[in-house]
């Protein structure tokens, strides 16, 4: 019984105990009347949001306020002299009868009367109670009730809800908890969770899963509170419960709970087992290593010169490859012409010599080109490229790439047109350096027709502010469609076609110019179109830093 409704009933015992005494004092005063006594009795009497009865120790009724008559939606001539158990549910009258033995009775729950066959859900609080009544003195009882009905309805519905939450987990293989964020206490368990951690139910969370005193250090419900987790949103981790010595995934998230209160929903998964296979692939992934790693050490102890060169299988597969079907050609033209001079040499006069000699010059050249090249690439992919910068003259590197491939120019009758008017210095590597316009004139003699012609130029260039040196090879040849440049600025795989005298690169030129330039933070640019020829210029950085 609600603490009001007591304090209401000790109230009207009071009341009617100064009433008595009013009444007491009224014998005494033949010309006063009953006015102030009578009317704050029945005030208090009819007001009360509650309904009173009051009944004889026979329980015959006597009297009831204005809210017990709209309860029962009858009328006080209705059941006017009736007994209260004519009107009472055979359920509520054992509360009834405790007044007659002189105790408090109480009855909560469904209510039918047998007057009206009113069904509803009450709560009843009978007490003993000695009272005036038309000038005597009645030793009978009251009783307090209220209709409760609709709160019995809203606690069924919350217990339905509770009763299929809990039918609901319970059928789920997982382990499923909910904590009320503020108090930290554990509210509901389902099945699997009772069974894996006992009745935790009051408990706080962190006593009840965990065993500690004190609230645990990475609290995700102190988590959620900060992000002030929305309803409905979950996040997930695994845990190690060191009191069953197991593995779990737990998903968590805020719910609203049957009393509309917002609280923690925990679900955890048992995902020992997986955990167990991992740390077992895991352990022979790393055996596997270690086997792995012994090997590779064997091998490098076999392969010194791979080891001294870091070459990976692939580099050295490109080299073979390379190597196979490159230099075979011509190495195979070299031999071949050299076995004729020397098998009939006597036959042959000088000019006739000169002319066998040549071709045999152009691909000892080729050859030689496509080996520098190679090692170059072979080393600055197994990281053994040394980058020494000092202060070059850029203008004796041209000189000197222009006297390898004086040859060359003669061979296709190539124009040769040097526009180069001054001398300039760089701050650079030099090898590096006569690496990429080696590959640039190559390229340039390679691509241009018979006949055709081959520029040069060196001059000072300013780019965004910096300035720089620029070297550049224009040529009149075949041309570069849009796609190949962008192969060639883009990729790093090797990307070649033939020369007009069908020569066979290999693509190797072009990606050591790019990567040499580019150490140098210097920048590469290509204008061609097919069938006008191209202009392939390096910009090297003037200052030193």
């Amino acid at each position: 019984m609600d603490l009001k409704y007591i304090n209401i009933i000790k109230k009207l015992e009071e009341e009617n105990k100064k009433l008595l005494n009013d009444i007491q004092l009224l014998k005494n005063k033949e010309n006063q009347k009953e006015t102030s006594p009578s009317f704050k009795y029945s005030e208090i009497f009819n007001k009360v949001p509650i309904g009173i009865l009051i009944f004889t120790k026979n329980l015959k009724f006597i009297d009831a306020n204005e809210t017990f008559f709209k309860i029962f939606d009858i009328s006080k001539n209705q059941i006017q002299d009736f007994n209260i158990n004519n009107i009472t549910d055979n359920r509520v009258s054992p509360a009834f009868y405790q007044v007659q033995r002189g105790h408090e009775g109480f009855y909560e729950g469904e209510y039918i009367t047998n007057f009206t066959g009113t069904k509803l859900f009450a709560s009843i609080h009978t007490k003993p109670l000695t009272f005036e009544f038309e000038g005597d003195i009645i030793e009978g009882g009251i009783a307090v009730i209220e209709d409760i009905t609709e709160h019995s309805i809203a606690e069924s519905a919350v217990n339905k809800s509770y009763d299929t939450f809990q039918r609901v987990t319970d059928s789920v293989n997982a382990i499923i908890y909910v904590i009320d964020p503020k108090s930290f206490k554990v509210l509901f368990m389902n099945n699997k969770a009772n069974e894996v951690f006992g009745d935790k139910i009051g408990l706080l969370c962190y006593q009840a899963f965990f065993n500690s005193d004190k609230q645990c250090d990475n609290c995700q419900v102190n988590e959620l509170q900060k992000k002030n987790a929305p309803l409905g949103k979950f996040w997930q981790t695994d845990f190690y419960e060191k009191n069953t010595k197991r593995w779990f995934q737990i998903s968590y998230g805020y719910i609203e709970w049957v009393d509309n209160r917002k609280v923690m929903l925990l679900t955890s998964i048992d995902i020992t087992v997986e955990k167990i296979s991992l740390t077992k692939i895991q352990e022979q992934n790393r055996k596997f290593e270690d086997t792995l790693h012994r090997l590779t050490l064997q091998n490098e102890q076999i392969n010194k010169q791979s080891e001294e060169l870091k070459v990976s299988g692939a580099i050295k597969d490109t080299m073979f490859s390379i190597i196979a079907h490159d230099l075979r050609g011509p190495v195979g033209n070299i031999t071949s012409a050299l076995d004729i001079v020397i098998d009939e040499i006597d036959e042959f006069d000088k000019k006739e010599i000169i002319e066998i000699v040549k071709p045999v010059r152009d691909s000892a050249s080729s050859a030689y080109n496509l080996l520098v090249n190679l090692l170059f690439w072979a080393k600055n992919e197994s990281g053994e490229t040394f980058f020494i910068r000092e202060q070059i003259l850029l203008n004796d590197i041209i000189e000197d790439v222009l006297t390898l491939f004086k040859p060359n120019f003669e061979t296709k009758n190539i124009i040769f047109i040097n526009s180069i008017r001054h001398e300039y210095y760089v701050f650079a590597d030099e090898h590096m350096i006569h690496t990429v316009i080696r590959n640039l004139i190559s390229n340039a003699i390679k691509y241009t027709n018979e006949g055709g012609r081959v520029e040069i130029g060196l001059e000072k260039s300013i780019v965004c502010d910096k300035d720089f040196l620029e070297f550049w090879v224009k040529d009149n040849g075949i041309g570069i469609g849009d796609d190949d440049i962008s192969k060639i600025m883009n990729s790093k795989e090797f990307f070649s076609t033939y020369g007009t005298n069908k020569e066979k690169g290999t693509g190797i030129g072009i990606i050591l110019t790019k990567e040499f330039v580019e150490r140098h933070n210097g920048k590469i640019k290509i204008n061609s179109k097919i069938g006008d020829g191209t202009k392939i210029s390096i910009l090297l950085p003037i200052d030193q830093k």
